[in-house]
């Protein structure tokens, strides 16, 4: 099986580092290599508070190895800039716990996890076009979500002020999807 970008983005990420680190991934990259959706990326979006970050920095040498990944990348067109705080996501309150692992890359120093679908769906609402509407229906599919499942998590998420305008918007779009599949 072929390398997705998404794989070769982070296996170069990790050849980079300089230390153990954790990341979190969400958008394509995640639903890529977390969910097994068969879709291409030119990015890997993360998900990491202010303290994560700082350890990234500290411990992993993560800005240099940033740098380096995408300056290795970039023939390519792929790269890793979006590195998005909890604060600037919609994210159900549990999106912590319900992140979860992705094993099958048996990189040397970076763990890598993904957020949960929930809460994949709900950071999806951010923009809510038709590639994102694409990957929430993927979502709901594959993770056999029901539409009670996601009206409760979309209900419970906390929304950034720079999306309260779009937000009612992504969710009468999201209905409908949950109305017709």
């Amino acid at each position: 099986m072929a390398q997705s970008e998404a794989e070769l983005i982070l296996r170069t990420l990790d050849g980079f580092l300089t230390g153990p680190a954790r990341i979190r991934l969400l958008g394509g990259a995640a639903l890529v290599l977390g969910y097994g959706m068969p879709r291409s990326t030119e990015d890997a979006d993360l998900l990491q508070d202010d303290g994560e970050l700082r350890a990234l920095m500290d411990q992993a040498g993560f800005s240099e190895a940033v740098e380096a990944t995408n300056k290795a990348l970039e023939a390519r067109g792929l790269y890793l800039t979006h590195i998005w705080g909890p604060e600037q996501q919609i994210l159900t309150p549990r999106w912590r716990e319900d992140c979860r692992p992705v094993q099958a890359l048996a990189l040397s120093r970076l763990e890598v996890s993904v957020l949960g679908p929930l809460d994949l769906i709900a950071s999806k609402l951010c923009r809510a076009d038709d590639l994102d509407l694409k990957d929430i229906r993927y979502l709901i599919r594959r993770e056999r979500l029901t539409a009670d499942q996601v009206r409760a998590a979309v209900k419970s998420a906390l929304v950034p002020e720079i999306f309260a305008d779009v937000y009612p918007s992504s969710l009468q779009k999201l209905e409908t999807i949950l109305r017709t599949g």
